[in-house]
């Protein structure tokens, strides 16, 4: 269990949850050095951040090591959607219906 002291503020994850993610990792690097990771999957944006550096580029800067982000939600970012017509093309349907009009 971590007990979390700083408050939770939109686009500032990093500072609350960087200290005790970077911790454990030490940890694993001090007592396990077999069982480092080469790439971190971080619960987080990474590059995607809308500052463009998010926990994830955080977490990689202070361990060295590659994260990526796996952002529960998309930022609105340059050439990214989110909103019905991306979540359309994105479905089944809308592929099936473009593999139909090639085929």
């Amino acid at each position: 269990m971590v007990s979390l002291t700083a408050p939770y503020v939109s686009g500032f994850l990093a500072f609350r949850e960087v200290p005790f993610l970077l911790e454990l990792v030490q940890q694993l690097r001090e007592k396990e050095p077999g069982l480092m990771p080469q790439v971190l999957l971080v619960d987080g944006n990474g590059v995607l951040h809308h500052r463009g550096f998010g926990v994830a580029c955080h977490l990689g800067v202070l361990t060295d090591l590659p994260c990526v982000g796996v952002a529960k939600k998309l930022l609105q970012v340059d050439g990214l959607e989110n909103n019905a017509l991306h979540k359309e093309k994105l479905s089944g349907a809308y592929m099936e219906q473009l593999l139909n009009k090639n085929l």
